[in-house]
């Protein structure tokens, strides 16, 4: 007797199931970093369009949501900042703000999100704000690896 199975049988008219070919390794490098530097950029280097969008509008709308409520930038340069009883918080929020790629510096050096005259009460939501976009640019940098590495679709 011969086993059943559930599966509908293979219909010779449909075209076959495309499978991922994954990219080479040195285009793996390149759109991986140009997903740190801009977010989207990678998503949309690799052809997803409609991620590339969403993914670079929410992560840019948490950057200038951040400093609309006067969220702070570190930097690696300010010994200040990165001194006393903070220290080990002030490192991991310069972490996570690294993830926003090149934006981060840029900003910092027009003068947004130095400035520690004017202290508003949203002013620690606004940093956690630039903290989170920059983590979640690192988890759509995995997102970009898998993609390129041809596990995802």
């Amino acid at each position: 007797m011969m086993p059943t199975s559930d599966a509908p049988p293979l219909d010779p008219k449909q075209p076959p199931v495309a499978t991922l070919a994954p990219v080479s390794l040195p285009r793996q490098v390149v759109v991986c970093l140009a997903a740190w530097l801009v977010p989207g950029l990678g998503h949309g280097l690799l052809g997803r369009y409609g991620r590339a969008v969403l993914i670079g509008g929410s992560i840019y709308t948490m950057v200038v949501l951040g400093l609309l409520m006067r969220g702070h930038l570190y930097s690696p340069f300010d010994p200040d900042e990165l001194l006393g009883l903070r220290d080990v918080l002030s490192k991991v929020c310069l972490i996570g703000q690294m993830g926003i790629g090149v934006l981060q510096p840029i900003l910092r050096a027009l003068g947004f999100g130095v400035s520690f005259e004017f202290k508003a009460a949203t002013y620690e939501y606004g940093t956690y704000f630039l903290v989170v976009a920059g983590l979640l640019n690192y988890l759509v940098m995995f997102d970009v690896f898998d993609i390129a590495k041809g596990r995802k679709a």
